[in-house]
């Protein structure tokens, strides 16, 4: 992976998304060149903090906003403060509006099919965890583009502290017609998902997402498949996916 050149950008807003979770708002240079695709990540560093040998301690975050956020003049970083062994992200969390984050990139390949193909029947999201970010900033650019493809996310976390974007997801679910919003709680010892008053969606089932998947995907359709998150879930997924019938090319996963 080839350096790209670094970009300082300001830390504006800090939002509380989750107990350990925040998400960074990094307004960039007036008339900056910077662009990246939906999906994409970034390597973030801090003026001066540097590792044992001296060198910048950088780390690899996915792009939590849209490439249309860009229009106005920010990108979003959303980091999980993780304690023992979070050196980055104890530190990020450390800074406070008016400091400098650099960034460089942007890099990867998971990245949201353009606007200017033909589009799937469906977009389907699958996410674990911290793994919403980049997927986030997928659904804000089909929404923002107004693409006229039905949205479902399927969302697994620990407990109900967990859910990150809880506002902005739910709220797509109660005005955005064709959004679907299932959300799981692997930690939950309930039985019966709780009753909720935001039509599309189905909150608080009980179980890791990969466990529900049968019961949410009953066979392959032609959507196109964006999956985040920690390893075994990624490919727990993606073998469930490519058995159902989706096509290899229909199929894209990014593991954390």
């Amino acid at each position: 992976m080839a350096v790209r050149e670094v970009l300082p950008t300001t830390l504006t807003d800090i939002i509380q998304e989750t107990p350990r979770v925040c998400t960074f708002r990094l307004a960039l240079p007036e008339q900056s060149p910077f662009s990246f695709r939906a999906g994409q990540f970034v390597m973030a560093s801090i003026p001066g903090f540097l590792n044992t040998k001296g060198r910048p301690v950088r780390r690899a975050y996915s792009v939590a906003s849209s490439p249309r956020d860009l229009e106005k003049g920010f990108l979003e970083l959303t980091i999980t403060r993780v304690g023992d062994g979070g050196f980055f992200s104890n530190r990020i969390h450390e800074c406070r509006p008016g400091d400098t984050i650099n960034i460089d990139g942007p890099y990867g390949s998971f990245i949201l099919r353009p606007s200017d193909e033909p589009p799937p029947e469906r977009y389907l999201f699958v996410a674990s965890g911290s793994g919403i970010a980049p997927l986030r900033g997928m659904i804000r650019t089909i929404l923002m583009e107004d693409r006229k493809v039905p949205v479902s996310l399927y969302y697994g976390y620990r407990s109900p502290s967990d859910f990150i974007f809880e506002k902005e997801l739910t709220d797509y679910a109660l005005v955005r017609s064709g959004f679907e919003l299932v959300t799981a709680l692997s930690r939950s010892e309930k039985a019966m998902p709780e009753e909720s008053p935001v039509p599309n969606f189905r909150k608080g089932l009980s179980g890791r997402i990969t466990r529900l998947l049968p019961e949410l995907v009953r066979e392959a359709d032609g959507a196109d498949i964006y999956i985040c998150g920690p390893p075994e879930m990624v490919g727990q997924s993606e073998t469930f996916f490519r058995e159902a019938g989706y096509p290899e090319e229909r199929v894209h996963k990014e593991q954390w």
